[in-house]
């Protein structure tokens, strides 16, 4: 079985989900980020192929929340966005760990299961280099990337980042394998999202139980 590490950047809590502003105060921005975080972490502690769960993130308080939950924490010094943390994850994954593969995974997203993450891993690995790939709801960002070996492509967030991995991984004849799945590619980005999500059935996250407590 390959060694495949989960990356989880977080950004410090009170930058985190600015654009919720409308609904949420800065306090429960910075509940609301913790309580992603407990979520995400709940579900990727329990997926089978993942060797480890990393958690990348300027803010101490994440800390305390991969600790209680068994996940590796790197200290970025300062926030750098989303590049820098998966960069710097990356370099621990390839020179502390020999890692396989890697799968980054961003902390927002209310419907994520373990199944779908098992499904990413199945597909990588009988490949010697892919990426596995799943894209937002409104196919402008990547909700999830598994790349083996982790430095086959660099990362693109925050730029059209789905198109930009795709159009990369081809460029350089590398195997982009789609996963598109409900869990993957809703996240809780804009007040829209949010109450749209809030009306899911069987859903336990306490993300979204904060939410609608809220309303």
């Amino acid at each position: 079985m390959m060694k495949t590490f989960a990356i989880v950047p977080v950004k410090r809590f009170e930058n985190a989900k600015t654009r919720l502003s409308s609904m949420l105060d800065t306090e429960d921005r910075i509940r609301l980020s913790s309580l992603m975080l407990e979520d995400t972490l709940q579900i990727l502690s329990v997926a089978p192929p993942l060797t480890q769960v990393i958690i990348v993130s300027a803010d101490k308080r994440a800390d305390e929340i991969a600790t209680k939950h068994g996940a590796k924490f790197l200290l970025e010094e300062k926030e750098k966005g989303v590049n820098s943390a998966v960069a710097l994850a990356d370099g621990y994954c390839i020179e502390k760990e020999a890692a396989d593969a890697t799968i980054v995974i961003p902390h927002d997203l209310p419907l994520l299961d373990s199944i779908v993450i098992s499904k990413a891993c199945e597909l990588a690995e009988k490949e010697s280099t892919c990426i596995v790939i799943c894209p937002s709801v409104r196919y402008d960002g990547t909700n999830m990337l598994l790349r083996k070996p982790p430095s086959v492509i660099g990362t693109f967030y925050e730029t059209d980042s789905y198109n930009m991995h795709v159009r990369t991984a081809i460029k350089l004849g590398i195997p982009v394998k789609p996963l598109l799945s409900k869990s993957l590619m809703y996240d809780i980005d804009t007040p829209e999202d949010a109450l749209q999500l809030i009306k899911e059935e069987n859903v336990t996250a306490k993300s979204l139980e904060f939410i609608k407590s809220k309303l």
